[in-house]
Formats: structure tokens, sequence, C-alpha cells
């Protein structure tokens, strides 16, 4: 069974760019998303059976994948989606399609965001990884907690966002 589509959960306006912050009369360089995102973004197609995502993942050593639909980016499939709602469930990895189990709702942010305001979307939704949009509205990378880690400038950043999201949703 397909599940419906949703809108993309992205932030409403760009936030300060360190342009911005230097207009503003801060000194200090302002990390922005795109310093740290992953910037190659691989996709898949909706249609492509759960085994060719699952591959695809290993290959590429990622955890997610954008679905797209017609050449548009219409939900994201995760590593956990595949665990959780088709091998748990018993359902055959060579016939369940991706359309099947991915997520409709994709949360992003814009690629000259804040690092601290995408680590707080990332907290307040206890998500690992963000799709990343340019100032035109195209996904252009993304931002998973692990880009994160490997920057030594974003470890408090990174601390915060593995305390919120291991919280238990109440």
């Amino acid at each position: 069974m397909t599940r419906p589509m949703r809108d993309v959960l992205i932030l409403p306006t760009l936030m300060q760019t360190a342009a911005g912050a230097r207009a503003a009369g801060r000194e200090d360089p302002i990390m922005q998303v795109r310093d740290v995102m992953t910037h190659n973004l691989m996709s898949i197609e909706r249609q492509a059976a759960i085994r060719n995502a699952a591959e695809k993942m290993r290959e590429l050593d990622v955890g997610m994948l954008p679905v797209r639909d017609d050449g548009e980016i219409v939900g994201t499939v995760t590593d956990r989606d595949i665990t959780v709602r088709a091998t748990a469930e018993g359902a055959d990895p060579n016939t369940t399609t991706v359309g099947e189990i991915m997520s409709n709702e994709i949360y992003a942010c814009y690629e000259d965001n804040e690092l601290e305001e995408a680590a707080r979307i990332m907290a307040d939704h206890q998500l690992h990884r963000l799709m990343v949009s340019n100032a035109s509205g195209e996904f252009v990378g993304m931002l998973a907690l692990a880009d994160l880690a490997r920057n030594p400038a974003s470890e408090p950043l990174t601390a915060g966002i593995l305390e919120e999201i291991s919280q238990r949703a109440t």
C-alpha cells in the first residue's frame, strides 16, 4: 500500500548569513549548513524495490536516500524504514517498493542556514538527517548528524542533538 504524499517541512525563512552577521557587527564566522553538509545528493526511484535501496545505501555508506518520482523528490527512505516497515513485517525485499515504506514528510533546511538552526530542527523533531535546499527550493544535499560530528567546531551542537533525539517521544 502506498502512503499519501505530504508537503515538505522546510524552514519558512532564510536565517542570518555570515554577511548579515558582519553587517550586524558580529565578528565571529558563522558556520552554515553548506560548510559541513554532504553535497552529492544520491536518490532512488519510488518504484524501486527496497532491496535496491538497501544495496544503494550499503554502496554509498548512507542511512537515508531521497525518493524521486518523475524527477521530483517526494520523500525519503531510511535503513530504519526498511527494517521496521518492511523486514519486521515480513515484506518481500524484491517486490516491496520504496514508495510503500518511505516517509512522505521531508524535513529540510536551507544551505545558508546557521548550523545552530539546523541543529534545533534536528533536535526538535528527533532527526538524524535533514535534506538541504538552496534559495530556489532545489534540494542540493543532506545534513547528517555524522556531518556535524566530523566537524570539531560543531561538537557542542552534536552533543545537544544527540541528547534530544535520544529522548523518547512523549
